[in-house]
């Protein structure tokens, strides 16, 4: 599994680029397919606010996962990001498992 990560605007610091990788390739337990993701951490300004939007773009063989989550600081971005793209790879394996199961000829039920 390989990992872009993009920062426009500013330069993200090792420490940071290590904890988005490090929290994000665990994703990996949850499907086994994923190819290469995608990491955008954009600082955006919003009246007298600052938000960190964390996007990811997961590519994996069929069609791609897109992520998109905000908060006030990057790792709980990257946080909230890693939890939502859990959620989404279950609801994919489990898609992929039950579509196996229905092609299955002659199955037995017990």
């Amino acid at each position: 599994m390989k990992f872009r990560i993009e920062t426009p605007g500013h330069r993200a610091s090792p420490s940071l680029k290590e904890f988005v990788t490090k929290k994000l390739s665990s994703l990996d337990k949850y499907y086994k397919d994923i190819q290469e993701i995608e990491v955008t951490l954009v600082n955006e300004v919003k009246g007298k606010n600052e938000v960190v939007v964390c996007t990811l773009n997961i590519r994996v063989p069929g069609k791609d996962e897109y992520i998109k989550t905000k908060s006030n600081i990057f790792e709980d971005a990257v946080l909230k990001a890693q939890e939502a793209a859990k959620r989404r790879l279950r609801i994919r394996k489990t898609q992929l498992q039950l579509a196996r199961k229905k092609k299955t000829p002659n199955r037995k039920l017990i």
